[in-house]
C-alpha cells in the first residue's frame, strides 16, 4: 500500500512538473525528429541529397545525423554563398568524427558539404569534379518552426440562426 501511494505521489509530481515547466506549446507539440542523412547510404559520394531532402520536413528541434567513414569524408557547415561553388576554405563548422549529430535549433537555411577531394591526386586529375562536394556530396535543408497541434485544429463555428 505504501509503495502504491509513493508511486501515485511521484506520478502527480511528474505531471505537475510537465504542466508547470513553462515549455511553450510548440516545444511540447514537437519533440524533434532525428533524420539520418542519406538514410541507408549515409553521408557519401553515392547519395542524392537534394532528392533525400525533398522527401523530408525539417523543423526547429530536429537533428541531422551524419554517418560516414571519417577516413574518406568529413562534414562542413558552410554559408549559402560557399555552398553552390563548394568552397571549403572558410567553413562555419568542421566535423570529422564519422558520426555527427547536428541540432537544428533555429529556423532558416542550413548548408553542408564534404570538403574532401578524390584521392590519389592522379585519380582526381582524370575527373571533371575534383572534390566530393562537386560530385554531389552536399546538402541544403530549410528549417521551419514546428507546427503545433492546437493551431491545426479547426475552430468550432456557430450554427446559423433559425429563420
Amino acid at each position: 500500500m505504501a509503495l502504491r501511494n509513493t508511486i501515485m505521489i511521484f506520478l502527480v509530481a511528474m505531471a505537475c512538473l510537465g504542466v508547470c515547466s513553462g515549455a511553450s506549446s510548440s516545444e511540447a507539440a514537437h519533440s524533434g525528429v532525428v533524420h539520418k542523412v542519406g538514410d541507408s547510404v549515409g553521408w557519401s559520394i553515392l547519395g542524392d541529397y537534394k532528392k533525400w531532402a525533398s522527401t523530408k520536413e525539417f523543423h526547429v528541434g530536429d537533428t541531422l545525423l551524419f554517418a560516414y567513414n571519417k577516413e574518406y569524408h568529413n562534414l562542413m557547415e558552410v554559408n549559402g554563398e560557399d555552398y553552390q561553388p563548394c568552397n571549403a576554405k572558410s567553413p562555419l563548422a568542421l566535423y570529422a568524427a564519422g558520426l555527427d549529430s547536428i541540432p537544428l535549433d533555429k529556423p532558416g537555411d542550413y548548408y553542408f558539404i564534404c570538403g574532401r577531394n578524390f584521392e590519389p591526386d592522379w585519380y582526381a586529375m582524370t575527373l571533371k569534379e575534383p572534390g566530393h562536394c562537386q560530385a554531389g556530396q552536399k546538402l541544403h535543408v530549410k528549417v521551419t518552426e514546428p507546427i503545433s497541434d492546437h493551431n491545426s485544429v479547426a475552430s468550432p463555428t456557430a450554427a446559423p440562426a433559425p429563420h
